[in-house]
């Protein structure tokens, strides 16, 4: 057997190479890990830059395309055409340039002969004048229609579309409309996001940020300054940017967003993986422990007699030392239960935040659409007041009032079914959390043209349990049934409330691929998921089958004769003496 020195030599030698091995470990972990976690929130943030960049290509190509054909209607009408004739009155061509310019809104209308001499212009507060050798001059007199940005005298941007005034087959002039680009960057500033839109020689023509206005693209591959929406916060910052190209307008379109998210994905997810590898290492160290500590007892029980006194002496040290390691323990252990309830709850508001996640991009279109809609009729409003037309401006007004009530609506909504549950609970209406809960997904439901069919059974039916909780379910079945529903061309989902003895049963239907026979008996399971990989952590089932659990119910799930998948809450039927707080 070997000595005391040689087994010291070795316990010392294992110790050193497990905590070698296991820093190393956490240290690569920490790094693999938060690289993939990085990865991933970057493919987050660029879906969510992608959805940006589609949006605003759409509004901004909108707003500039509908003065695009004002040129060329301009210039082949016949009284048009009449106000270049030698005795045309200058006073009546001004009149068409201003009422032009009045309907559709833009800056400045101008009438040119084929010199670049401006025969007529709308607004005398445009002070610019186009050379007759410009690509705007020549692409009007070559019959084409002209495009391009201008910079005025004041500073003030602008995009001029021109085209040629006709006489018969003749070349007889040029037109010119002026558009406001400060109009359509007004829009922008409901965005928090940096967005940008450049030319093809890099200098920056509308932003939200005025720091980056006429100046040349900043390298967004460094930190860069100027981006923040409140000039007194202003940091330097590094960016994630996503571009787009506006073929029309030979433009860039680019948003941006701080990669701070990336970083603190990296940190949190390859902080946890080292944390894991040193708990492993730990868990080594302690058998290792373990292990010489038996050799030496071993070791202990085999030396002389002469020593047994001491050996029972050392044993009963070592009994008590267990049993207070036992007593810390039992504490630790109820510890873990308080912490296991807590991170419960937490577990839980947390799926709503998910779920209210996944919903973003339809609720901020759902908000944004409203916005858009409200700005409009208020400047329509503005504009029959001007005219006296008093009965349009009220109608324009009212409208406006409906939409605010819309947008209303749907914040309460989400703001009940944000807010953290009551632990207690009564008897709920189970008709009226069914109602909220659709209410919430209502824009995930008209994003994806989703028929819905309600049998909500009486309206005084109750159930017992917390409605906020209930809702949750609610949203997580109608959620799961929206996704399984992606590639159906024609979306449905059924809620039926039957009452079933002294139970109430809500089932949740969808006509998707239904459930796999292999995974219905786990599909309950914590973390099990058939989504692809980040669009879910596999807990939203998980989470509403114990919250059924929690009010003495059950949840269940198969699949429907006529196809889909069908969840199935069977719930007590609430007496009404005690309501649910909310």
């Amino acid at each position: 057997m070997s000595n005391g020195a040689t087994v010291a030599r070795q316990y010392f030698r294992l110790s050193a190479i497990n905590v070698l091995v296991g820093l190393l470990l956490s240290g690569a972990g920490a790094y693999f890990v938060g690289g993939i976690a990085s990865d991933l929130q970057a493919s987050q943030l660029g879906a969510v830059a992608q959805e940006i960049l589609n949006v605003q290509a759409e509004a901004l190509n909108g707003a500039l395309d509908k003065y695009r054909m004002l040129p060329v209607i301009l210039g082949h009408r016949p009284d048009t055409t009449a106000l270049y004739a030698e005795t045309a009155d200058a006073e009546a061509t001004r009149k068409i340039a201003l009422s032009a310019a009045a309907v559709s809104g833009a800056m400045d209308v101008v009438f040119m002969r084929r010199s670049g001499a401006v025969l007529a212009r709308a607004s005398a507060a445009v002070d610019d004048l186009i050379a007759p050798n410009s690509a705007l001059m020549t692409a009007a007199l070559q019959g084409r229609l002209g495009r391009d940005v201008r910079i005025l005298d004041d500073g003030r941007r602008s995009y001029v579309f021109t085209s040629a005034v006709w006489d018969g087959a003749d070349v007889i002039g040029v037109v010119a409309v002026y558009v406001d680009l400060e109009k359509i960057e007004d829009n922008w500033s409901l965005i928090n996001n940096p967005i940008l839109a450049t030319d093809a020689s890099g200098m920056v023509i509308i932003s939200n940020r005025p720091a980056w206005r006429l100046a040349p693209r900043p390298n967004f591959r460094n930190i860069v300054q100027g981006g923040s929406s409140n000039a007194s916060t202003e940091e330097p910052t590094r960016y994630l940017a996503r571009s787009r190209d506006l073929a029309p307008l030979d433009w860039t379109l680019t948003v941006l967003l701080q990669v701070a998210p990336m970083r603190l994905a990296a940190a949190m997810w390859g902080g946890l993986a080292a944390v894991l590898v040193l708990g492993l290492m730990l868990a080594v160290q302690t058998l290792i422990n373990r292990n010489f500590a038996a050799l030496r007892r071993t070791r202990a029980q085999l030396a002389n007699g002469l020593r047994l006194e001491r050996i029972v002496r050392d044993r009963t040290r070592e009994l008590l030392d267990t049993n207070a390691s036992l007593a810390h323990e039992v504490g630790e252990r109820k510890t873990a239960v308080e912490l296991l309830r807590k991170t419960q709850t937490e577990l839980i508001q947390t799926g709503k935040m998910a779920a209210l996640g996944q919903m973003s991009a339809a609720l901020s279109h759902e908000i944004n659409q409203p916005l858009s809609a409200v700005k409009t009729y208020a400047q329509n409003a503005l504009t029959y007041l001007q005219r006296g037309r008093q009965a349009e401006a009220v109608d324009n007004i009212t409208r406006i009032s409906e939409l605010t009530d819309r947008m209303a609506a749907i914040s309460r909504h989400l703001r009940n079914f944000a807010r953290k549950p009551n632990p207690t609970f009564g008897a709920t209406s189970i008709a009226k959390v069914v109602e909220d809960a659709l209410q919430v997904v209502s824009a995930r439901l008209r994003e994806q043209a989703v028929t819905v069919t309600t049998d909500l059974g009486p309206p005084d039916l109750q159930v017992r349990g917390g409605p906020v909780r209930l809702q949750q379910v609610i949203v997580n079945l109608v959620l799961n049934a929206l996704d399984a529903m992606g590639e159906q061309t024609a979306p449905a989902i059924t809620i039926i409330v039957a009452q079933v003895d002294q139970s109430v049963e809500v089932s949740v239907r969808d006509n998707g691929p239904g459930i796999a026979v292999e995974d219905l008996n786990q599909i309950f399971d914590p973390f099990f998921t058939t989504k692809q990989i980040g669009q879910g952590l596999g807990l939203g089932l998980s989470i509403s089958y114990n919250i059924i659990k929690d009010f003495g119910g059950t949840l269940s799930a198969h699949n429907a004769e006529a196809g889909g998948a069908c969840f199935v809450v069977s719930l007590d039927q609430g007496d009404g003496a005690r309501v649910a707080a909310q």
